[in-house]
């Protein structure tokens, strides 16, 4: 089914649908700041076999966390330094993906033999509002399609793979851009693949 919610003023009523499926372990696909993407409870472990299974993923593949703000995701992200965290500050709810050390906190379906983790804070108002509405974050995995282009429409997105989630979130069409991933779990920061994001904003150099 897919739900219309306004990009720049996301009514309350149709937040509070997609939360109240989503906590009840649902399957939905979101938009965020870049490409949609599939999401679900991170600590709902039938609904995260789901998400694996309907996009077809191996489980060594790794998954994101979607999180409402910078104090969330420091709860789940080990060893991040002050200069770090004042980039983040800086730059988020942005078009970043930063992998760090897993903490405790981390859902065990989403850590492998490398105990990292991947953080998202996004820029997108849809996405924040069922995150707070939610009240714990989300995996996600972005939509793709047979020929693992990314999808931006929700129209095809409920054509293809409508029947397999409880919701199509339509919050317009997107552009063909995805995250800029930075991976600081080791003893300096690599870019992994540059998306949106500006990396020259970070100020790794």
């Amino acid at each position: 089914m897919m739900l219309t919610i306004d990009p720049g003023e996301p009514e309350e009523w149709l937040i509070g649908r997609v939360a109240h499926m989503l906590r009840r372990g649902g399957l939905v696909v979101l938009p965020t700041d870049t490409v949609y993407a599939f999401a679900c409870v991170a600590f709902n472990p039938a609904a995260v076999e789901r998400l694996y299974r309907v996009k077809g993923l191996k489980p060594a593949k790794h998954l994101s966390l979607l999180v409402a703000d910078i104090a969330s995701a420091a709860s789940f992200a080990r060893n991040i330094s002050t200069p770090v965290f004042r980039m983040m500050r800086r730059v988020l709810p942005g078009p970043y993906t930063f992998i760090f050390e897993a903490t405790g906190e981390v859902p065990r379906v989403m850590l492998r033999k490398r105990r990292t983790v991947g953080i998202r804070l996004a820029d997108c108002p849809i996405l924040q509002a069922i995150i707070a509405k939610v009240e714990e974050p989300l995996i996600c995995s972005s939509a793709l399609n047979a020929e693992d282009e990314w999808l931006i429409d929700p129209a095809t997105i409920e054509d293809r793979v409508g029947g397999e989630v409880d919701f199509v979130v339509d919050g317009g069409l997107l552009l063909n851009e995805v995250s800029t991933i930075v991976d600081f779990s080791g003893d300096t920061p690599v870019v992994v693949r540059e998306g949106k994001g500006d990396v020259a904003a970070l100020g790794l150099v």
